[in-house]
């Protein structure tokens, strides 16, 4: 079972309003919601203080409740918390609540989806929302047409429409059939290498039906050959080199390790928090690469967790690696208690993560880069280019 969600939390608004005798111990609360992991010890703490400042509002943690049973598949506490919410706080879960549960229990969250749908007094918003994770679910069991059209109405509403998202449009389109049209759209995802597995499979079919009798694989390997020769290019534009840091972090045993100890590898930084979003969601493509990687003695991957918001952050994110199942060499950043920074990221000059640095075996940084977006093979590939160039500058 995966670690529940855990969500930002902040103070309430007009707390202030209780006497001073009450605040610390409701701070206090409120605090230890962002560290405990287990749903029904936060119910716990949510139910106490909802009991105690009954003129407080408290959905966004119902909220996080709602979101964090779903995650622990406790269907039935998670819709409960789900359908007390109002407003914001209910469209903000329309999506991750049946979003999760999808991922173990379809008919709950198809269910769940279209009596949502159902509702006259659905906003414009909402119905947006829910459109994308009941074409979602349509494609899971299979419904390719209807999940194109409850999609093309969610698509056609989006104002900013990524690359990836348009990539996802014309796979379901091909799906449902009209592979036609969708087939030159999904040709140009994989010359911009936005592309996952799925379209590139969709493609090769469409490539099939349209084209009987010629070598569908060859095609599709001309195009990834265009497509990384091209975006190889644009690195090496990006190249650059820098002296790195001398910087040190300590393994899980408590060992220090510095650069001195990679000398002549690549050396690919990165640098992350179980409090990341953005840095979570770049974790199943890091394991990804360095699953590519893992044979080659010259490539080394160190993931440190810094600028941590707990007390234990060490056993935090080896349980966080462990919950997903990730195999990644994990090294920590701890604050220096006498300047409270984390020395490495600050060596790094880190402003914002996941933040990456690839290091030639010269110690030299040659690439920067910081945020995830994209798919997961995208980042792959863009990763191992930037490996490939590094290595031979070593």
């Amino acid at each position: 079972m995966k670690t529940a969600i855990i969500f930002a939390v902040s103070l309430l608004t007009g707390f202030t309003a209780y006497s001073q005798q009450t605040v610390p111990a409701y701070k206090a609360s409120l605090d230890s919601l962002k560290i405990i992991i287990d749903p029904l010890k936060q119910e716990a703490i949510v139910t106490r203080l909802i009991k105690a400042y009954p003129n407080a509002n408290f959905e966004q943690y119902q909220a996080m409740l709602a979101n964090n049973f779903a995650a622990a598949r406790n269907t039935s506490k998670a819709l409960s918390y789900f359908n007390q919410l109002q407003g914001r706080s209910r469209t903000t879960t329309l999506l991750t609540v049946p979003a999760t549960i999808m991922s173990y229990d379809l008919k709950t969250a198809e269910a769940m989806v279209e009596e949502e749908l159902g509702k006259t007094e659905l906003s414009a918003q909402d119905r947006q929302a829910l459109l994308n994770v009941h074409s979602q679910i349509l494609a899971r069991k299979g419904d390719y047409t209807n999940a194109f059209t409850a999609f093309k109405e969610y698509y056609d509403q989006t104002q900013r429409k990524s690359t990836t998202l348009t990539a996802n449009y014309y796979y379901l389109m091909s799906k449902s059939g009209n592979q036609k049209e969708a087939m030159p759209e999904l040709e140009k995802a994989v010359l911009t290498g936005v592309a996952n597995e799925a379209a590139k499979a969709e493609l090769v079919a469409a490539y099939d039906k349209l084209n009987p009798g010629k070598n569908s694989k060859a095609y599709l390997t001309e195009l990834e050959k265009q497509f990384e020769e091209r975006h190889k290019g644009e690195l090496i534009t990006k190249m650059i080199k820098e002296t790195a840091p001398d910087f040190a972090v300590k393994d899980l045993d408590g060992n220090v390790v510095s650069l001195s100890d990679f000398k002549g590898k690549t050396l690919v930084l990165d640098f992350w928090a179980t409090w990341c979003g953005p840095c979570k969601r770049a974790l199943p493509a890091m394991q990804m690469t360095v699953n590519k990687y893992k044979d080659d003695k010259n490539v080394k991957f160190l993931f440190i967790h810094t600028w941590e918001q707990v007390p234990n952050p060490k056993e935090e994110a080896i349980q966080y690696f462990t919950d997903n199942n990730y195999r990644l060499p994990l090294y920590m950043d701890v604050k220096d208690p006498d300047t409270g920074k984390n020395p490495a990221v600050s060596a790094f000059d880190v402003k914002g993560i996941p933040a990456k640095f690839v290091i030639d075996g010269k110690g030299n940084i040659r690439f920067k880069t910081s945020g995830f977006g994209g798919t997961n093979e995208a980042a792959v590939n863009e990763l191992s280019t930037m490996i490939e160039l590094s290595k031979k500058e070593s």
